[in-house]
């Protein structure tokens, strides 16, 4: 129903709990029939799935089910070496603070100290990158609007010279959050000055076998053996089609391991081996935007309450693999989910251990819901056009008695459940929902986008004016378009009465008129097209903005 494929995953998570006294927590049911239950769905010889390893007061249960190469016949084992997606940034950030504890760089430095060609990127600070305040543009979006297509090879190397063309970011550094592939590239960039190594070789030497990761590396080289693999599938009507990974970057993500060293790592947090206590209060410091309290996400980490209790998460995706660690360091009860399953929802595996093994801990607190209805009134204040990412609008209207969905592209109005006054359910089998504001009082600016318990994504309120399409005005938007910051061109033509951008190395892209001199492009590569003019009202460029990457500018060379 949703147009997935542009809501990028972005999520990880930390912080200290209150000082409180050591509690033995015993499984409200035994733990291996716990991840027997869980993993039942996956456990099949025709399809991938999932490795789960659980710590809990000191005892280790893990569990493996499904394939990890299907072509192979071979199953997943205790081996079995998984790409961790955006996990890998808990390694980064801790790569740093090990180079900040040996007095080598501060957290506090601005990047120009390590990366001088950075300049121009404006005054961040390595913190900034870390607690993803730094206003950088996504990279993956950037690579992708300058033509890379997903079977392309992508290296650190080129990552790295794509994010030092920009001239501008999202926003001033420090003024926002917004979650950044891009800072953890240049992370990882000034390890490599700083230490001399390789981001892999210096997490290898410092991080990995100090603590006995035996299977666990960042692959920065595709021609890289990995023994024990798990290959990357994703769902179709008739099975399971493979889905590959192209690039070689470490950093953001890069980082091949197993559930098992997942918890070797989650213990280092509680009883350091590598790092000291002052290392591990660093790490529990949360970012924070000028004038507003300290956010949710702390160097690598995320810290969000769950059911009274503190937890510390991350998770990531790419491709059909799947990660998540969460660590509830009151109940001293960490869970790794690994998956190559790209249907796999971690979040919810590595929750629902919890769930089953912690309701006993006296600080626990039982799941409620609200049952109150929505009032005319809040569905009135609901009522509105919200924008998730460039040009991806969703469309809210009431009819009095309930919500109803769109997306503003010709598609028909979906009713919402409502299991509250705030709360409408969008695909509950996939546990996506829409959240509000109670305050009923006023318009709400904003809706919440809740991706299970992967966490929520805010759309602001916009204003949509009443527009026509005006066909016959379009040639003259026609012409060839280039940007010096992504260091390629687009020719923008009519095409059986569309307008129609073309690029030597993508597939043609339709533009879709929703506003006066914007459109809405069918590929992401393209999300928003904004086209400028000058005093006279002739086109001389466009504004491109994807998701998490605005304001790229382009200059009309060929009309």
């Amino acid at each position: 129903m949703l147009p997935m494929k542009h809501l990028i995953f972005l999520l990880g998570l930390l912080l200290a709990p209150a000082a409180s006294p050591k509690a033995t927590t015993a499984p409200t049911s035994p733990l291996p029939a716990v991840l027997t239950e869980l993993l039942a769905p996956w456990n099949r010889t025709d399809g991938p799935g999932v490795s789960l390893a659980v710590s809990i007061d000191g005892t280790t249960v893990s569990r493996q089910v499904g394939m990890a190469d299907l072509e192979q016949g071979r199953p997943i084992d205790d081996g079995t070496v998984f790409h961790a997606a955006s996990l890998s940034k808990q390694f980064t950030a801790f790569a740093i603070l090990l180079l900040e504890h040996d007095g080598r760089l501060s957290i506090e430095d601005p990047l120009v100290r390590h990366l001088p060609e950075a300049a121009h990127l404006g005054p961040i600070t390595l913190r900034q990158l870390l607690n993803h305040t730094s206003g950088l543009r996504e990279q993956g979006s950037l690579l992708a609007a300058a033509g890379w297509r997903r079977e392309d090879l992508v290296t650190d190397q080129q990552v790295l010279q794509m994010l030092l063309a920009q001239r501008r970011g999202n926003f001033p550094p420090g003024t926002a959050y917004q979650y950044s592939n891009s800072g953890y590239s240049l992370l990882a960039e000034v390890v490599r000055r700083v230490s001399g190594q390789s981001l892999q070789a210096f997490c290898q030497q410092r991080i990995f076998d100090p603590l006995g990761m035996r299977r666990t590396r960042f692959q920065d080289s595709l021609a890289a053996l990995l023994p024990g693999r798990a290959q990357s599938y994703g769902p179709t009507a008739s099975g399971h089609v493979r889905m590959p990974l192209n690039y070689a970057v470490a950093g953001p993500t890069g980082l091949k391991t197993t559930a098992e060293d997942l918890l070797r790592w989650a213990h280092n947090f509680t009883q350091p081996v590598v790092g000291d206590a002052a290392l591990m209060a660093r790490m529990r410091e949360q970012g924070q935007v000028a004038g507003l309290a300290p956010g949710f996400y702390a160097l690598g980490q995320e810290r969000h309450p769950y059911r009274g209790l503190d937890t510390r998460i991350h998770g990531g995706r790419d491709a059909g693999f799947r990660s998540f660690l969460l660590r509830i360091p009151a109940a001293d009860f960490a869970v790794a989910v690994l998956s190559n399953a790209a249907e796999v929802d971690a979040a919810a595996l590595a929750y629902g251990v919890a769930d089953r093994v912690l309701a006993d801990h006296p600080q626990w607190q039982a799941a409620t819901r609200a049952k109150s209805r929505p009032s005319r009134r809040q569905l009135r204040a609901y009522a509105g056009d919200y924008e998730l990412f460039p040009a991806l609008i969703f469309s809210i209207t009431t009819d009095g008695r309930q919500l109803y969905f769109h997306t503003g592209q010709g598609s028909e109005p979906t009713a919402l459940p409502a299991p509250s006054a705030t709360e409408f359910e969008l695909d509950p089998s996939s546990n996506l929902a829409l959240v509000f504001e109670a305050d009923d009082s006023k318009p709400a600016s904003a809706l919440g986008y809740r991706i299970g318990l992967n966490g929520t994504l805010t759309a602001p309120r916009i204003q949509l004016q009443p527009f026509q399409p005006d066909p016959q005005r379009w040639p003259e938007l026609t012409g060839r378009y280039d940007s010096a910051e992504l260091q390629t061109s687009y020719w923008l033509q009519i095409d059986a009465g569309q307008l129609v951008a073309r690029h030597p190395r993508r597939p043609p892209i339709r533009l879709r008129p929703y506003q006066a001199d914007t459109f809405a492009g069918s590929d992401g590569a393209l999300q928003k097209v904004v086209f400028q003019r000058d005093a006279a009202g002739e086109v001389t460029g466009l504004r491109l903005d994807c998701p998490l990457a605005e304001g790229i500018e382009f200059v009309r060379n060929e009309p």
